[in-house]
């Protein structure tokens, strides 16, 4: 065994990392099988007594992918039909807006870029136009004398640009949200996808990912004149003869044209948080927001509530007035926001609006239906805004030290405080918005100015700070992104899943070591251990790198197994013609592992290349076999080539063992 020390040193070395990086995997595991024999609030306890163990625990455990543990498959499509109508400012005309729909109809089946689409629809609605009419940029370079090819070029790359932007704040926002390992690739011209394992909160995740962040901050409608307008319309749906057509062009309205509704939108979620607003200096009373209404029926009157034997007069039902002297335009049900909103947005209604002013929801659902479901506030927000988010600088999750509640701090720059003192000076004794994605956060009444550029959004629950917080520090997306596909992975599909994986390992293993040990007896139980300490190796380097084990890496795993192997094979194949010449034993492993290396270092090599092309250039389920894959062939390597020849140099260094290669 002289000269054997550094080989030693090597395989222990590697053994002992393995299992200290696999250590946590086994805790962890532990860990769930006790929670798991606990009641729901001995398990509840448990995890909040020892959360930070636990977390150190999971974060540093093996990881699984989506098809092993469970989570969601998202496909996000950015908005770049909003974002070229953003772009084109206040230059649009009817065969702008007519060729952007168009496009944005052809882009669900055409695989050309929705620039392509929407330029090739311009100028076959209108030959000859020069973009350059919609769209200028001086800091591109984008003039009224820019040729269409310049236009083109400028919209690609903004396109292009929002999209790589799109991609690293949905990023910034999984990695605050706390996924371990997610998966976020893109998908042709406009689509994310993303993959989160362990999710086991959908809706906070699809709302968190498709949030815009946009901040705006408005003053209010007049609430005189919004009563009256939300009079006005109650009475004209009273006085209509015939019914409202139910197909309109609501959704293709621009933000902040009526109510923002719908299945993409945020407005009417009954999980969002309830929100007063508080400056720092406590400078801002948020108690008007709270009336208290004592008598919800005295509120709804013959016109504006109540049952109806009008088809015609259906509004009425599903609207309810709101008499009082702050800007609320109505109530509306959870149920009954996307009816309203096709209501609202007939032209008429939408003439009887003041003009400047548009309806918002407020995300406080304080008050229910006599069933118990949910009434928004629909509120009037002017369509100036006086700021923008961009004047933030931190904002972060804080509590009250009285009564310990959490609160969202936010902090502007110079610029945004003196903007904010000014708002607030000029505006005392009005009702200032706080908007964040066409939603009212909070609405609190200006009593004095604030000049510290502070304010505080309050009645938040701390998941909900945390998630205000996550989406405010990501940033904005610089287009709106919607939910294309969602698919999820339910625990007990992955549970079976796992279950498969290891029978077909445990299987492969079983019966490649019996092969082994029938047709090379000695030689085949020292390749056996050899394939056991593989395994070891290979689970032990995707703990150490925080590498995802999937469903096609087990499959990786099972090829690996083969693969180390065939090493074995070759080696002991050499050996035995060395022997059949009539060499020593010593002479004959000397020879067999000498002739047999280059042969096992072509095979592995050019296979480690495939891997890293598969990981290089997949996504997935690709990339989680190429994981194993390359990790399998590196440990195949030093077990077949290092381990197995320490063996067999024990054996020989004493001559009364024999070793018998079948």
């Amino acid at each position: 065994m002289q000269g054997n020390g550094f080989k030693i040193f090597a395989a222990s070395a590697f053994i002992l990392l393995s299992l200290y990086y696999l250590f946590p995997t086994f805790q962890h595991y532990l860990n769930e099988k006790d929670l798991a024999s606990m009641d729901d609030a001995a398990a509840e306890q448990y995890r909040s007594e020892h959360f930070a163990s636990l977390q150190s625990t999971r974060e540093k455990a093996l990881k699984l992918g989506l098809d092993l543990q469970g989570g969601m498959h998202v496909t996000l499509e950015v908005g770049v039909d909003a974002l070229v109508r953003e772009l084109a400012e206040g230059r649009r005309d009817e065969v702008f807006d007519s060729a952007l729909l168009a496009a944005r109809g052809q882009a669900e089946t055409s695989r050309s870029s929705f620039v392509d689409l929407f330029i090739d629809e311009i100028e076959r609605q209108q030959p000859g136009t020069r973009l350059s009419r919609y769209f200028r940029d001086t800091a591109e370079g984008i003039s009224a004398r820019s040729e269409n090819s310049d236009v083109k070029a400028y919209l690609d790359a903004e396109a292009s640009g929002a999209l790589t932007r799109a991609m690293e704040i949905i990023r910034q926002r999984v990695d605050r949200f706390g996924v371990s390992e997610p998966s976020i690739q893109m998908q042709g011209n406009s689509r994310i996808v993303v993959e989160l394992p362990g999710v086991d909160d959908p809706k906070r995740v699809r709302e968190l990912l498709k949030g815009t962040a946009r901040l705006d901050f408005r003053l209010m409608a007049d609430p005189q004149e919004l009563q009256s307008a939300a009079l006005q319309v109650v009475q004209y749906f009273a006085e209509l003869d015939e019914d409202l057509p139910t197909d309109t062009t609501a959704s293709d309205s621009e933000p902040g044209t009526g109510p923002e509704t719908g299945p993409d939108s945020t407005a009417v979620d009954t999980e969002a948080p309830e929100i007063a607003a508080a400056s720092a200096d406590s400078t801002a009373d948020t108690t008007t927001t709270d009336t208290v209404i004592t008598d919800v029926e005295s509120l709804f009157t013959d016109i504006g509530g109540g049952e109806s034997d009008s088809e015609s007069n259906r509004f009425s039902e599903i609207f309810r007035l709101y008499p009082s002297d702050l800007p609320i335009f109505g109530l509306v049900a959870e149920s009954d926001t996307a009816e309203v909103q096709r209501y609202l947005s007939d032209p008429a209604v939408q003439a009887m609006i003041p003009p400047g002013i548009i309806l918002l929801y407020d995300v406080r659902t304080d008050q229910a239906t006599e069933e118990g479901e949910p009434l928004h506030r629909l509120l009037g927000v002017r369509s100036r805004v006086e700021m923008t988010g961009d004047v933030l600088t931190d904002a972060r999750t804080t509590f009250d030290p009285i009564t310990n509640e959490p609160k969202v701090s936010l902090t502007m720059n110079s610029e945004g405080s003196s903007r904010w003192s000014q708002i607030t000076g000029a505006n005392v004794g009005k009702n200032v918005a706080i908007v964040l994605d066409n939603v009212v956060f909070t609405w609190p009444n200006i009593i004095e100015r604030i000049p510290s550029g502070r304010t505080e959004i309050s009645g938040v629950t701390r998941t909900e700070a945390e998630d205000v917080v996550t989406v405010l520090k990501s940033g904005a997306l610089p287009a709106p992104v919607r939910i294309i596909e969602e698919r999820t992975v339910g625990p007990s599909l992955g549970a079976k899943s796992i279950k498969a994986g290891t029978i077909s390992v445990v299987a492969g293993l079983t019966l490649v070591l019996l092969f082994m040990i029938f047709y090379y007896r000695t030689a085949g139980l020292v390749a056996d251990l050899a394939l056991l300490l593989n395994l070891l190796f290979i689970f032990g380097i995707l703990a150490a790198f925080g590498a995802v084990l999937t469903l096609p890496g087990i499959a990786g795993i099972v090829l690996t197994i083969g693969m180390a192997v065939d090493a074995n094979v070759l080696i002991f194949e050499r050996i035995r013609e060395e022997m059949d010449t009539g060499k020593t034993l010593k002479a004959s492993i000397d020879g067999g592992y000498k002739k047999a290396i280059s042969a096992i270092a072509d095979a592995n090599i050019t296979t480690f290349f495939v891997g890293v092309i598969l990981y290089s250039f997949g996504v997935g389920p690709i990339q989680g076999f190429a994981v194993t894959l390359m990790a399998g062939i590196l440990s195949s390597l030093f077990t077949a080539i290092l381990v197995t020849r320490l063996v067999f140099d024990w054996f020989v260094a004493d001559r009364r063992r024999s070793v018998a290669f079948g």
